[in-house]
């Protein structure tokens, strides 16, 4: 397909005529034409039907027509990305909120004014895709499921503990035991973090005897929320950190045979990226303060 081809067909559909099509892009009337007929042409089907009562998109078109603002989008992101100097960061909400600022701050000093940087907090899911299509440069998430062409390395592994509110009758324990957290009602926070699947991993069918009894969104609504007296959770150690220095929580590592639960943290980016890219020198930052 003729990207210029399908940037005519997004201007009729979206100007609803071919004329002011042709004013948006700056041709001509019967150029706009051309070009619908071109790549109806070279699709093999009818896209627009011209009558009286003005441009129909036939069912093809329709079908078409998510697919069309997709690839718009992903050329412009290109040609952005070739004029840019920015390193585009993305994060899961628990990392870019908790782990990763001293991580960003030592590599502004260290690359100072050199290039910008954007950082972006948003889901596991969320980051997963913007990685995979190109808007962000590189993440740091709580799983990775092995996507062909990216390199994703060991970051950290972090400790998850149980929190519970001043006054609990468990908060003066040393670690929570496995058995105690069967037929426990807790508080979930934001989903696609992957700690279900940990939970899983290490509780195996037990799991199912831990129930979520409300679901909060974020560690901070948690965190919230256990401080009111609604329930429990297990968050990341470091989530808590200035809440347990006050406290106002009492975090409490879990005991899986004799160990504590840990989730493990990654580094992702490009296969393609050298090792002159900045991509690259943020990840070793980040791999070598970390060890």
């Amino acid at each position: 397909m003729n990207f210029e081809y399908i940037e005519t067909f997004l201007a009729v559909v979206h100007t609803g005529s071919f004329r002011q099509a042709a004013k948006q892009l700056g041709i001509s009337q019967p150029a706009v034409s051309q070009h619908i007929k071109n790549l109806e042409a070279s699709l093999n089907t009818q896209l627009i039907i011209r009558d009286r009562k003005g441009n129909q998109l036939t069912p093809a078109a329709q079908k078409l027509l998510p697919y069309a603002e997709s690839l718009i989008l992903v050329i412009q992101r290109a040609l952005s990305a070739l004029k840019s100097t920015k390193l585009r960061i993305g994060a899961s909400s628990n990392i870019g909120i908790y782990l990763l600022p001293p991580y960003l701050k030592h590599h502004l000093e260290l690359y100072d004014n050199s290039y910008e940087v954007d950082l972006v907090i948003d889901a596991n899911p969320v980051i997963a895709d913007k990685l995979e299509t190109g808007l962000v440069d590189i993440a740091l998430m709580e799983w990775w499921d092995n996507r062909p062409g990216f390199t994703a390395q060991l970051w950290q592994s972090e400790e998850l503990v149980f929190i519970v509110p001043p006054n609990h009758p468990w908060q003066n324990l040393p670690k929570v035991p496995k058995a105690y957290l069967e037929n426990i009602e807790m508080l979930g926070g934001e989903k696609g973090t992957g700690t279900g699947r940990l939970l899983q991993q290490f509780f195996g069918e037990q799991v199912h005897k831990m129930r979520i009894s409300m679901q909060l969104g974020s560690t901070e609504a948690v965190k919230r929320a256990v401080q009111a007296g609604l329930g429990v959770s297990i968050v990341l150690s470091k989530s808590v950190t200035q809440e347990v220095q006050a406290g106002l929580l009492y975090a409490i590592p879990i005991d899986v045979d004799n160990k504590t639960l840990r989730k493990e943290l990654f580094v992702i980016w490009r296969n393609s990226i050298s090792c002159k890219n900045p991509v690259h020198q943020f990840a070793q930052i980040l791999l070598n303060e970390s060890t």
